[in-house]
């Protein structure tokens, strides 16, 4: 099994039954955190976990902000 990524440290974190999303201020940030948690879905999809209708390492802004979606 790989190795999981791990995050920068996000600005502000909220936690769902799937997923988490965690808020940056930064572009930069929340890029590496996108890819972390691309990478990090694929383990946990290895391991037969279904996210169902989200996708981990979706980046949405909103006001000035990054949300990341996180597995």
């Amino acid at each position: 099994m790989s190795n999981r990524m791990p995050y920068p440290k996000p600005i502000s974190m909220d936690h769902g039954c799937r997923v988490s999303w965690y808020t940056y201020d930064n572009e930069a940030d929340a890029e590496a955190a996108s890819e972390a948690a691309g990478h990090n879905a694929e383990i946990d999809e290895r391991m037969g976990f279904d996210f169902g209708m989200v996708v981990p390492g979706y980046v949405r802004k909103q006001d000035d902000k990054f949300i990341v979606c996180i597995p």
